[in-house]
């Protein structure tokens, strides 16, 4: 391995490999990243605690983590130290973001797809948009999506139809159970729901495009996407805007576009046409309030360790060349520290870790994310209600709504709610 690997990888490693660790080979890096002597020992007893789970004669992925993940405080008293990132490291995730996202005025084309991948400013997008595609998981996916809906309506008059996507996420780490919570209960599809819901939006536009969620992975999401498609439009031409965190947008292209082709030819769906939205995410920690763009948390899991991981892994997997090249060596540091969303294989194939090491990681990792609370269904829902009163304030501001129709909107008819709203527009 040419690369250098951060502490976390090299005490694995050396674990995994039978050797003993002294906090003195590795104070420095250790200190450096802020934890305390004392945590040294605690890191070392939970990497031995996966590093035996690995080794079980009977392991699966899936049960060690799940076992690992509800052991808790029976491996040691201490929490598990966490994976804690340096101010470079969350310069180089910030990077990867901006590099994920698809910009305005960006055109995208593959080889063997006909069709263009077009990025608009999420303000300013075409006057034929026929649906927003709301999805990903992330829970502030529907605050751009509200807005860019007020403001096209205010530009064109028309109301865009709403597809929400998503069950819960396929590494068990969502929970949707709790009903006492206001937004984040049920599935994804529902959270992005009551979001709209809150905004006042008609029932009768919030609830037209609504069906069984199912889906907990990208191919359900396509599966899903193209069942509603020919269900509503048939094989009439359309333009889907897709909201989701935008990272995800250039996976969104290769993927989508990939297994829609292939639609298209079998004559299976026929006629998506692929807008990605464009809008930029706070590039100060400080504001990235919603957990999931916590960059010692589920930021680098996300951006790291899945959306920008999978477009470099073109061969032999379903998905269209985007065209990056070589995986940057700033990214093989953090990728096995990033896996909760993702597999050992892929730290394996684009940094070169080994198996057992990004295994034992992975294992690490979702120990870090039930003991820290990074998907804790409570405190993602009061992340959530702060962004709905933000947006609220935003859009009565900006006289996109009123008070009356947030508060009574959702109840009245798709008619009389488009009437009043076109009336609150232009006062």
């Amino acid at each position: 391995m040419s690369h250098q690997i951060s502490v976390y990888e090299r005490i694995v490693t050396e674990i995994c490999q039978g050797r003993d660790v002294k906090y003195q080979d590795y104070a420095e890096e250790w200190r450096r990243r802020g934890h305390y002597k004392e945590e040294f020992a605690t890191f070392v007893k939970y990497v031995r605690y996966a590093n035996n789970l690995v080794n079980e004669k009977d392991f699966t992925l899936k049960s060690a983590i799940e076992k690992a993940k509800q052991a808790g405080k029976t491996i040691t008293k201490e929490p598990i130290p966490e994976f804690l990132l340096l101010p470079s490291e969350k310069k180089t995730i910030l990077k990867a973001e901006d590099q994920g996202r698809i910009k305005a005025g960006e055109v995208i084309k593959f080889k063997g797809y006909s069709r263009a991948i077009i990025g608009c400013d999420y303000i300013k997008l075409p006057e034929d948009t026929d649906a927003f595609v709301v999805f990903s998981g992330h829970p502030g996916a529907a605050s751009p999506a509200v807005y860019a809906w007020f403001k096209h309506f205010r530009r064109t008059g028309k109301a865009v139809k709403l597809i929400f996507l998503g069950l819960k996420d396929n590494q068990g780490n969502s929970d949707f159970t709790d009903s006492s919570l206001v937004y984040n209960v049920g599935s994804e599809q529902e959270m992005y729901r009551r979001y709209f819901k809150a905004m006042g939006v008609s029932h009768e536009i919030v609830d037209e495009c609504i069906s069984e969620a199912y889906d907990i992975s990208t191919e359900d999401n396509i599966t899903r996407l193209a069942d509603i498609k020919n269900k509503i439009w048939g094989d009439k031409e359309v333009k889907l805007v897709m909201f989701g965190y935008p990272v995800y947008q250039t996976r969104i292209a290769t993927e989508f576009a990939w297994s829609f082709a292939g639609m298209e030819k079998d004559g299976k769906c026929k006629g998506v046409n692929f807008i990605m939205p464009s809008y930029k995410p706070s590039q100060s920690e400080y504001e990235r309030y919603f957990s999931y763009d916590n960059l010692n948390g589920i930021a680098s899991d996300i951006i790291i360790g899945n959306c920008t991981a999978h477009p470099y892994r073109v061969k032999g997997e379903p998905r269209f060349d985007i065209g990056w090249g070589k995986y940057p060596e700033a990214y093989k540091k953090i990728l096995p520290l990033s896996l909760v969303y993702s597999y050992p294989n892929v730290a394996h194939e684009l940094a070169g870790t080994d198996i057992k090491v990004a295994t034992v990681l992975k294992i690490l990792r979702a120990i870090q994310h039930k003991t820290y609370g990074y998907e804790q269904p409570k405190k993602t829902d009061k992340q959530i209600s702060y962004n709905v009163l933000e947006m609220r304030r935003r859009l009565i501001d900006e006289r996109l709504t009123s008070k009356e129709l947030i508060r009574e909107g959702y109840n009245l008819s798709k008619n009389e709610y488009l009437e009043r709203l076109q009336a609150c527009q232009r006062w």
